[in-house]
């Protein structure tokens, strides 16, 4: 009789269920099909790219929330004269507001939404190895730009130069050039974030309901304890901004 074994090797669930006759269990879908491949009960090329988009999608919600935080961490540690001991990052006054660099940064820089919150995330990292690191109006300008290019560079496909990045920030490259290798040395080159992490820092960030709206309020309402002399919230580095909104 002739052998009709299962020959080795992955296979789809469609070729084993025609093979051996046995219905393949579901797989329980975690919304990371598109992370495995199709042997690994991952999804079909169609849905891979339809799941890639919806997931693009998710981020954008990112940046008006990033934008808050960004203001209200400036906002308190210039209250609190606080600086870093990297000074090649401090400079003049910024003349323009966190929030809206943020949104510059978007518009000329062509990086994927997920790369501010990893560029918050490699300045967190960058805080456990020097605890003076902060965003104040003399060093937003240049520390959260090279930030957010390391993390483009490290994350997209495609990105753009140097120059084109000195000119979204309004620095010159040489300068920028020295700055990217200062943050690639203070952070030791450990630019690797797991999905695990940004998926968990990600739902930090935005919460449940309305993100934008949670955060624009949190933001109001430590202006106004500041203004009425109460305690106000703790807005010391962006780790402490961003747990106060999501409580």
């Amino acid at each position: 009789m002739e052998d009709v074994s299962v020959p080795p090797g992955p296979m789809s669930q469609a070729s084993t269920q025609m093979i051996t006759g046995v219905e393949p269990q579901a797989t329980p879908r975690t919304g990371l099909e598109h992370t495995f491949s199709i042997e690994q009960n991952g999804i079909s090329m169609r849905q891979l790219v339809d799941a890639m988009k919806c997931d693009a999608q998710k981020q954008e919600q990112l940046l008006d929330v990033i934008a808050c935080v960004l203001d209200c961490t400036v906002a308190r540690n210039d209250s609190n004269g606080r600086k870093t001991d990297m000074a090649a990052f401090e400079g003049s006054y910024a003349p323009i507001a966190a929030s809206a660099y943020v949104r510059r940064i978007n518009r000329y820089g062509g990086c994927s939404a997920c790369c501010f919150a990893v560029g918050l995330m490699y300045l967190e990292r960058l805080k456990r190895r020097n605890h003076t690191v902060c965003l104040n109006s003399c060093n937003f300008q240049r520390l959260y730009l090279v930030a957010v290019m390391t993390a483009a560079k490290f994350l997209d496909d495609f990105y753009y130069s140097n120059k084109h990045w000195a000119e979204v920030g309004g620095i010159s490259l040489q300068e920028l050039n020295l700055l990217e290798l200062e943050f690639l040395f203070r952070m030791g080159f450990c630019l690797n974030i797991t999905r695990e992490d940004y998926e968990s820092y990600f739902t930090m960030l935005v919460g449940n309901g309305a993100p934008v709206a949670q955060s624009q309020a949190a933001c109001t309402q430590g202006k106004k304890e500041d203004g009425m002399g109460s305690k106000a919230l703790s807005w010391c580095d962006v780790t402490n901004a961003i747990s106060s909104m999501a409580q």
